[in-house]
């Protein structure tokens, strides 16, 4: 298993995925990822930024994620409180084939995302996601993230914020 930057030429496997996240969540009753979003679009952008990794088994995309150290502008304001107010990673759009769903591979997704903030001298993740996504929720909680509180990304649609220092996670 390999995480790498996604390319170009990944974004209609990793597109496949991201409709099958939004099945899931729809079958689930989670209204997250319900109104086209994430789209095309947005992955293109995410891998022309440099911003989207995919994980990859015997040359097969098995998962997908976006991973940024610019400040969110969804994360300015918070009902609640951050556990820092530092320079911090994003990560977003997490997606796993359903094939492989089980497997633990959102938690290598966040264990990545803790070694590149931690090259990059920076101490600190958030995520988010909507509350009724209860499987997303405890990965989070499993992979030691805090809840902080609500913040309202597009739509003006709450979600549950999350953040975890990880100063002193990796040696």
């Amino acid at each position: 298993m390999e995480i790498r930057k996604a390319e170009l030429k990944d974004k209609e496997e990793i597109y496949k995925i991201i409709q099958y996240a939004q099945a899931y969540l729809k079958e689930q009753e989670v209204p997250q990822w319900q109104n086209g979003y994430p789209n095309i679009e947005v992955i293109t952008m995410d891998i022309v930024s440099g911003n989207n990794y995919v994980m990859v088994d015997e040359d097969k995309i098995v998962g997908s994620c976006m991973i940024s150290f610019e400040e969110d502008k969804y994360y300015k304001v918070i009902e609640g409180q951050w556990l820092a107010d530092k320079p911090y990673a994003v990560i977003h759009r997490i997606a796993i084939d359903p094939k492989c769903k089980g497997k633990g591979l959102a938690t290598e997704f966040f264990n990545f995302a803790q070694l590149q903030a931690y090259k990059n001298g920076v101490n600190y993740i958030r995520v988010d996601t909507h509350e009724k996504n209860s499987s997303m929720r405890r990965c989070i909680e499993k992979n030691g993230f805090k809840q902080c509180g609500v913040v309202y990304v597009m739509d003006n649609a709450p979600r549950i914020a999350y953040e975890k220092e990880i100063e002193n996670e990796i040696q």
